[in-house]
């Protein structure tokens, strides 16, 4: 599996009524998030970056740290500084719930930069399935806030 085709899988689980711009490509201005969702009910819109790796590192103190370019953590603060939402989505082929690939959200811009350990996006992707994940997309969306996942 590689990242657009998790990238697809979440999609395919969102709501219709809920707009998504998916790959977004700038040959122009780079660093655009991979993913723009907005809800019809006029809350904030949310900007995702989405990343992918195959499994865990063995050591559970090994931070896993997104591969965000410096472009691409600009345009995600910026989209904080403008009032909007953004996360970095990453999904592990290796952990898996109902038969689907699981991953973890990092809301803080702190753990775009600095990483989470094995240990705890293992505990925090454990049932984050597909189906978890677009049904965290879509609440975010319709709230207008950015929580962690339950």
């Amino acid at each position: 599996m590689i990242e657009s085709q998790y990238t697809s899988n979440v999609g395919k689980r969102l709501p219709a009524a809920l707009f998504r711009s998916w790959k977004v490509n700038d040959n122009f201005a780079g660093g655009v998030p991979d993913a723009f969702y907005r809800s019809k009910s006029g809350v904030k819109p949310l900007w995702a970056e989405y990343k992918f790796i195959k499994q865990l590192p063995k050591r559970g103190t090994t931070k896993i740290k997104p591969n965000l370019s410096e472009q691409q953590l600009f345009w995600l603060k910026e989209a904080l500084s403008a009032n909007e939402l953004a996360v970095v989505i990453v999904g592990c082929e290796s952990i898996k719930y109902k038969r689907q690939v699981c991953g973890v959200v990092l809301t803080d811009p702190t753990e775009w930069e600095e990483g989470i350990t094995a240990d705890e996006f293992a505990l925090r992707a454990e049932t984050m399935n597909y189906d978890a994940m677009a049904e965290y997309i879509s609440k975010v969306t319709t709230q207008g806030e950015i929580t962690n996942p339950e």
